[in-house]
């Protein structure tokens, strides 16, 4: 575990997910001990994470990506400035969405939602996976993070 804990904020409905700030923060940590450059873009910064309707994140996703449908989670880093001043980024999950891929996909929700907020960190962190390489770089840290929590088959 680090010393320097991020300051989490989750606000919204979970309907029924479990999830918390500890959790957040252990992902966090698990994250921060895989590289040290990505230990120093995400520790001791402020990160929100709003859960959120179907109808709610269609509305950002259509906005701010020009993608007209739902989706199960947003990234939104924080710019050049607020990150200086210690600020990660924003996280949107829609936990209706989060629900029915993990049924679909026979996964358990908690495995999914961290597969997703590890996700929505490396993005937050300046990740992308709009090149093979990068994504290849993205999944294995992933792979290599959710594993180290027990969960063996993030996809």
């Amino acid at each position: 575990m680090t010393n320097k804990n991020t300051q989490i904020t989750i606000t919204g409905d979970l309907e029924g997910l479990l999830f918390s700030e500890t959790d957040v923060q252990l992902l966090i940590d698990v994250l921060s001990e895989l590289d040290q450059d990505l230990r120093d873009k995400i520790i001791g910064k402020s990160l929100n994470i709003a859960f959120m309707s179907s109808e709610s994140i269609h509305e950002l996703n259509t906005n701010f990506l020009n993608n007209d449908k739902p989706t199960n989670v947003l990234s939104f880093p924080a710019t050049k400035e607020d990150n200086a001043e210690g600020i990660l980024g924003d996280v949107a999950i829609c936990p209706k969405i989060i629900k029915e891929e993990s049924a679909l996909q026979n996964k358990l929700e908690r495995d999914h939602l961290f597969h997703l907020i590890v996700h929505s960190l490396l993005h937050l962190a300046g990740f992308d996976h709009k090149e093979n390489v990068e994504a290849d770089l993205m999944e294995s840290l992933e792979i290599r993070a959710l594993r180290k929590i027990g969960i063996a088959n993030p996809y």
